[in-house]
């Protein structure tokens, strides 16, 4: 409205100032009743149809580049999904996985009876909710402790997980959790002196997943995306980023708590 009035002014000014000027240079003309208002309705005219041009490409513009950001942002979301499922389906965890459980089945068939049943749970999460746009905190942390279970097995019980969650109902990305654990598994050395510490805990709106930094000495082999992917897939779904802090003894990543309505 304050842009039609003002175009519409304008418009106006202008037109009775070339009225004026061709009155007072060409020839003179009357300036009556009918010509304000015939100067008037060509005003609106012509601010309506520079309004209708200027809000058109405006739109136009708009809806183009609205488009080009959805569908940045769906290819975003399916490479982080795909890489996502990649990571959990990795060959070398199936591989690792299976020789520590040919390394207990007979030596301790109780043990390696409930390892196989946390590595199906991991992999039936993994299967069952990749497609899902969040999951319970709840959820979550039930196949994220399975998968410490198996790791410790792997490890000798050198990781230790430190779990304080006020907020179980609360909603995450699936699979979210589990990536950081990995990282800090992957990244970090790990021995009996120097076990990995793994804190898991809410703050807030937000879900820290903190380790203890030791890390390799030999770089270990990796895309660089697992972080810019869960980054990507916050971004897509809940407009939020999540969190990256480092000091010299810790390494922490920060998740939005997500809401129901997503």
């Amino acid at each position: 409205m304050y842009e039609v009035l003002g175009i519409f002014l304008f418009s106006s000014l202008i037109l009775i100032c070339g009225i004026l000027l061709y009155s007072r240079l060409v020839s003179s003309v009357l300036i009556t009743a009918g010509v304000i208002i015939q100067n008037g309705f060509v005003s609106f005219l012509l601010a309506l149809l520079f309004i209708a041009f200027n809000e058109g490409a405006f739109l136009f513009n708009q809806w183009k580049q609205s488009l080009l950001e959805q569908e940045k942002l769906r290819q975003e979301n399916l490479v982080a999904r795909v890489e996502g499922l990649k990571k959990q389906l990795d060959p070398h965890f199936l591989f690792n996985s299976l020789s520590v459980l040919s390394g207990v089945v007979y030596q301790d068939p109780a043990l390696a009876d409930r390892y196989i049943s946390k590595l199906a749970q991991v992999y039936r999460y993994v299967l069952d909710h990749t497609e899902e746009k969040q999951v319970p905190l709840s959820a979550e942390m039930a196949v994220v402790e399975a998968y410490c279970f198996l790791l410790n097995v792997r490890f000798y019980n050198k990781i230790q997980m430190h779990l304080r969650i006020a907020t179980p109902s609360a909603q995450v990305l699936p699979l979210s959790i589990q990536l950081l654990v990995e990282n800090a598994v992957k990244h970090n050395y790990i021995s009996e002196e120097h076990p990995l510490s793994l804190s898991i805990y809410t703050e807030e709106q937000v879900v820290w997943v903190e380790n203890s930094l030791r890390r390799k000495t030999v770089k270990v082999p990796s895309s660089g995306i697992g972080l810019q992917n869960l980054e990507a897939r916050y971004r897509y779904f809940s407009g939020q980023s999540i969190r990256i802090e480092e000091t010299a003894d810790t390494f922490r990543v920060g998740l939005p708590l997500l809401n129901d309505s997503l």
